[in-house]
C-alpha cells in the first residue's frame, strides 16, 4: 500500500520502529533532502516508494516472480511442500484478472514459506485456522467488539465561554434513506442496505470497508472520469448527506472539507474526504466522513473467500463507485458551485501509475482473513502494554476501525461498526505467537498481515510499520528455524529476540 497510494504513513509513534522499517523511511527522507524536497519522511510518493522497495530488492539479489498467484498448495502431515502458482497479469485498468493467462506455470518448493498477503491465500489453502468475522463483545471481554451504532454527524468548532478552550461537538445528522422521502414502501436508495438491525455487541460477519488510497494533484491531471454504469441516482445518498450538513447552520465552504491539507482554518470538523499534502503537488485521499470514499456497502466481507473473477468484479466495483463519487460532486448541480469548482480541479498524476493510467492497482484491504494462532493479540493487550520477552516488533497506532455496515434505523440512516482514535497509552508488544500457526496446523509457514489478532485489536496493528518490522523479524524466525532444524513454534524466543535487538529491530 506505501507503493500504491498510501502515501502518508499511518506510523503511531516514531521511538516504535526499528530495524529495516526505520532505514526504508529514513532512506525515503535522505532521497527527498537529496533532492531539495521537503518531506518529514513520513510522506512518500508512490512511484518513490516502488523505486526504494525496487532498490532493496536488487541489492539483495532477490528474484520476484512477478504476474503470479497462488493455484494451490501441496501439503505433507503438517508442512508445506510446495505452492503451485498461476500467472494472470493484471488488466489495463489495474484490475486483477478474472481468469490466468496460464494456470500451473510455476511451481515452488522450499523448507519454509511466509505469507505477507493481505488476503491470506496461503494460510487458508494451507488449510491453517482463521476467522473473517467480527468478535462479539462477550467472546474476550472487548468494550469495542461486536456490533454497535452511530450517527451520521456534522462535527463542529465550539470555543467555551469560561476557558477559551476550543473543542469539536458533534450534531447528529438524520438523513432520510427512502427513494421517496419518507415513504418506506418506494425502497431504499443506494448505499444504503436493508439488513435487520440486531442487538449491541453481538457478533458480525460484517469487517471494515476498503477503498482506494488515490494520489491526486491539480497540476495538469488526468481527469476522473464517469464510469460506464454512472447513474447520478446511485449517489442520492452523498447529496443527502451535504444537504443535512448545510442546514445545521454550520454549512462546508471550501477549508472543512479538507484535512492536513493547508487550507483556511474550518469553522467545523466535518469533511468529505482526508486529503493529506504530500510533495511536488501530489496528496494521498483518504475515506474522511461519514460518507466519504470508503464504500461501505462494497462487499468487503465477501473479499477473502471470493473466486478470482469475483475479486475482480468487487475490485472494478469499488473503483466505479470511486469515480462516481467523484464524477458527482463535480457535476451534480444540486451542489454548492464552488464546491462542483473545487473537486473538478482535481484528477490524477501523470507520472503515477502510468501502466494504469493514473490509477493504482492496489485495493485497500484493510482487513481479510485473521489467523488463530499460537497467540492472540485482543484490545487487553493493547491498551495495557506489559512487556513480552517474545516481542517481535511494537504497535503504537489507536485503535481505529471504519464503518462496516449502512443500515436503517427508525427512518434514518445510520452506520455501524465503526470506532476511531480509541488512543493506546504506549507502545504494545507484538508476540512471535500472533504470526505463528498452531502446530496441529502448519509447522514451516508464518503469517504477517492476517495475523492472529481480534478485530479490535487488529484495527490498531493494521498499519504498515508495524507489518514491515514482522515481517523482518519472521525472516530473522524462519532463518533461525532452519538452522536450529525444528518447526517454527519451537525455536528458541531468547535468542530470536537477541538476534532482533542485533539487527536493530525494536522489540
Amino acid at each position: 500500500m506505501t507503493s500504491s497510494g498510501l502515501g502518508w504513513i499511518d506510523f503511531g509513534k516514531a521511538s516504535s520502529i526499528g530495524g529495516l522499517t526505520k532505514t526504508y523511511f529514513d532512506d525515503i527522507r535522505a532521497y527527498y533532502a537529496a533532492a531539495g524536497v521537503k518531506s518529514n519522511g513520513w510522506s512518500i510518493e508512490p512511484h518513490v516508494a516502488e523505486m526504494h522497495f525496487e532498490k532493496m530488492l536488487a541489492e539483495c539479489h532477490v528474484e520476484v516472480v512477478r504476474e503470479a498467484r497462488l493455484a494451490s498448495v501441496l501439503k505433507s502431515g503438517r508442512r508445506i511442500r510446495s505452492l503451485m502458482l498461476d500467472k494472470a497479469p493484471v488488466e489495463a485498468d489495474g484490475s486483477p484478472s478474472p481468469q490466468p493467462q496460464e494456470t500451473n506455470f510455476l511451481s515452488v518448493e522450499a523448507a519454509m514459506f511466509m505469507d505477507c498477503s493481505y488476503e491470506g491465500d496461503l494460510l487458508a489453502y494451507a488449510g491453517v485456522s482463521h476467522r473473517t468475522d467480527r468478535e462479539s463483545r462477550d467472546e474476550y471481554g472487548e468494550s469495542l467488539a461486536g456490533i454497535h451504532y452511530s450517527m451520521p454527524n456534522s462535527e463542529q468548532k465550539v470555543r467555551d465561554a469560561n476557558t477559551g478552550n476550543i473543542a469539536l461537538v458533534r450534531t447528529p445528522l438524520r438523513i432520510d434513506p427512502y427513494v421517496r422521502s419518507g415513504d418506506s414502501s418506494t425502497g431504499l436508495i443506494k448505499l444504503v442496505a436493508g439488513t435487520p438491525i440486531m442487538a449491541e455487541g453481538k457478533q458480525s460477519p460484517m469487517i471494515q470497508a476498503y477503498n482506494f488510497r488515490l494520489c491526486l494533484t491539480k497540476d495538469d491531471p488526468i481527469p476522473i472520469t464517469a464510469p460506464a454504469n454512472y447513474d447520478p441516482k446511485d449517489f442520492e445518498l452523498v447529496y443527502r448527506y451535504i444537504a443535512a450538513i448545510q442546514q445545521t447552520g454550520v454549512p462546508l465552504r471550501p477549508g472543512d472539507i479538507y484535512f492536513n491539507f493547508g487550507h483556511e482554518k474550518s469553522r467545523s470538523g466535518t469533511r468529505l474526504f482526508k486529503i493529506t499534502n504530500l510533495m511536488r503537488g501530489k496528496t494521498d485521499v483518504n475515506n474522511g466522513g461519514c460518507i466519504s470514499t470508503d464504500y461501505v456497502t462494497g462487499g468487503a466481507e465477501l473479499y477473502a473467500n471470493a473466486t478470482w473473477p469475483r475479486r475482480a468484479r468487487l475490485w472494478r466495483a469499488h473503483a466505479d463507485y470511486h469515480r462516481g463519487f467523484f464524477y458527482f460532486l463535480r457535476t451534480d448541480d444540486r451542489l454548492p458551485e464552488w464546491l462542483r469548482t473545487e473537486i473538478a480541479a482535481w484528477g490524477l498524476p501523470k507520472d503515477e501509475f502510468q501502466d494504469s493510467g493514473g490509477w493504482p492497482t492496489q485495493l485497500y484491504v484493510r482487513e481479510a482473513r485473521r489467523m488463530i494462532g499460537l497467540d492472540r493479540l485482543d484490545q487487553k493487550h493493547c491498551e495495557g502494554a506489559t512487556p513480552r520477552e517474545d516481542s517481535v516488533g511494537l504497535g503504537s497506532y489507536p485503535l481505529d476501525s471504519h464503518y462496516c455496515q449502512r443500515l436503517v434505523k427508525s427512518g434514518t440512516v445510520i452506520h455501524e461498526g465503526g470506532f476511531m482514535g480509541r488512543d493506546v497509552r504506549k507502545p504494545y508488544p507484538i508476540p512471535y505467537g500472533i504470526i505463528t500457526p498452531r502446530a496441529e496446523d502448519c509447522e514451516n509457514l508464518l503469517v504477517t498481515f492476517c495475523v492472529s489478532s481480534t478485530h479490535v485489536a487488529f484495527a490498531s496493528v493494521r498499519m504498515e510499520p508495524p507489518f514491515m518490522s514482522m515481517s523482518e523479524s519472521a525472516g530473522f524466525a524462519i532463518d533461525q528455524a532452519l538452522k536450529e532444524g525444528v518447526p517454527v513454534q519451537n525455536i528458541n524466543r531468547g535468542k530470536l529476540r537477541a538476534r532482533l535487538q542485533e539487527a536493530s529491530q525494536v522489540v
